[in-house]
């Protein structure tokens, strides 16, 4: 009798684990496709656009080149070969397009640049803009740090940040010019054992604080923690989680630890995080068909849908006092596949959506 009892437990729980999957995937969904106002494809990059920050003068810089297999991912082999880049855009003429910025510094190795998560810090006092990269060298996970020149549109390699707790780094978010916050999205580093954490839905990854000399863990666990951003204020870290369908809100402690204060429910895969400058609000590219994009990475000729939220704070002093979530940009795939990032200028209320593989697209907001 418990034989029988036990073995229909267990099989309910795989069923029910099954099914928990098949959900998080998106097999269910359909996409009606829309846009916030006339878009175009910005041309000359089609290796991805993965991230992007945005500095205080309407410049924007955008990580280009991801090589996602460190996530367990079954690549295609274009994908295997991107190089990584870093681009920029300027929001103030937005009918100009992309241009490819010049890296200096003879410690760094651009032949093993595959940059993923990006953010940037202004000094205030000086001007400088200091700029973090996540790469994922074939050695090791780094974070790059490099400082920005305008003029001569050179990034120039300051250090690289290596030490054993980075496992699978995703992204970064600067609360200085020395310090900041990563993410790592899983534990396992080879390709099977990653596989079944994925499959398994465990809680391996986590998020770390590095003061500029040691890092320490700040939340120890957590499955496929994604993108990372700091509110204006640097009062409230935000956490993507793109198969939980959430967006975990931390508040920041003095000594940087995290407390947990607020869970947003997507309804969809949230991949990186914008947080509105003026406003704190949120505008976050996501995922809304799991599967496809998993497909996507296996063959970039198969599309991905593409999807923007807007997470707009009743208060934007308090973040966890309520908020509204709506959806600006919705598309099947065929103009832009696999939405990661949606960054957007308040000013000239220009939109500019990256993607984890391919394209890069501006839109103009008149209306979501």
């Amino acid at each position: 009798m418990w034989r029988k009892f036990l073995i229909t437990v267990a099989v309910v729980a795989v069923l029910q684990h099954i099914l928990t999957l098949v959900y998080k995937m998106g097999f269910h969904k359909r996409i009606y496709q829309h846009y916030p106002g006339p878009c175009r494809i910005i041309p000359d990059i089609d290796s991805g656009s993965e991230d992007i920050a945005l500095l205080s003068n309407g410049l924007a810089l955008i990580s280009s080149g991801l090589n996602p297999v460190h996530m367990g991912f079954v690549l295609d082999d274009e994908i295997l070969n991107h190089q990584g880049n870093i681009f920029l855009f300027d929001f103030n003429h937005p009918e100009k397009n992309a241009i490819k910025l010049k890296f200096t510094g003879k410690d760094f190795d651009y032949t093993r640049f595959s940059a993923h998560g990006i953010d940037v810090y202004e000094d205030k006092k000086t001007g400088a803009v200091s700029v973090f990269v996540v790469n994922h060298r074939r050695d090791h996970e780094v974070i790059e740090v490099f400082q920005f020149d305008h003029k001569s549109l050179t990034l120039h390699h300051k250090k690289s940040v290596i030490d054993p707790i980075m496992r699978s780094v995703n992204d970064v978010t600067a609360v200085s010019s020395d310090a900041f916050y990563f993410t790592n999205d899983g534990y396992a580093t080879t390709f099977l054992a990653r596989n079944l954490e994925n499959f398994l839905m465990l809680a391996k990854g986590n998020v770390i604080y590095y003061d500029g000399k040691k890092m320490r863990k700040v939340v120890t666990k957590g499955s496929g923690n994604n993108g990372i951003a700091v509110s204006p204020d640097n009062k409230f870290l935000y956490v993507a989680h793109p198969v939980g369908m959430i967006i975990n809100v931390y508040e920041r402690n003095q000594d940087a630890t995290l407390k947990h204060v607020q869970v947003i429910d997507m309804g969809t895969g949230p991949d990186n995080i914008f947080v509105e400058p003026g406003t704190g609000n949120l505008w976050i590219g996501c995922h809304s068909v799991n599967h496809e994009i998993m497909g996507h990475f296996q063959n970039k000729t198969m599309t991905a849908p593409s999807q923007v939220i807007h997470v707009k704070w009743e208060d934007p002093t308090r973040a966890t006092h309520g908020y509204t979530l709506s959806e600006v940009f919705l598309d099947t795939g065929d103009f832009l596949s696999g939405s990661s990032i949606a960054a957007y200028h308040q000013s000239t209320k220009g939109l500019l959506i990256g993607t984890v593989v391919t394209k890069l697209a501006y839109c103009q907001v008149n209306a979501f």
